[in-house]
C-alpha cells in the first residue's frame, strides 16, 4: 500500500483514474493545496475498516474484554476448541 501526493489542481483531470486505482488496490492519496496537505482519499473498503476500528476502540466494554483476553493469553489461560465445545474443529 502506498501513499501518493497529488496537488488539488491536478485532481479534477485524474479523478476517474484515481477512483479505479483505489478500487483495484489499496492506495492512499494526500491532496495538497498550495503545497500543504488539505485532504485524503482512500478506498471505500479502507474507509469501512477505519470506521469499524473506531467503533471497537470507542467501546469501553469491548476494549476491556480485549485487554483481558490478551492478559489471559499471556498468562496461559487458553482453551482449545475441543475443550470449549466438546468436539473437534
Amino acid at each position: 500500500m502506498g501513499t501518493q501526493i497529488i496537488p488539488a489542481s491536478k485532481l479534477r483531470s485524474r479523478i476517474m483514474k484515481i477512483v479505479r486505482e483505489l478500487e483495484a488496490a489499496p492506495e492512499r492519496y494526500i491532496i495538497t493545496r498550495n503545497g500543504e496537505a488539505a485532504a485524503a482519499l482512500i478506498s471505500y473498503e479502507e474507509y469501512r475498516s477505519l470506521l469499524a476500528t473506531m467503533e471497537v476502540l470507542s467501546d469501553p466494554v469491548l476494549m476491556r474484554r480485549i485487554r483481558q483476553g490478551k492478559k489471559d493469553e499471556t498468562e496461559g489461560r487458553l482453551y482449545s476448541f475441543d475443550e470449549v465445545f466438546g468436539e473437534p474443529l
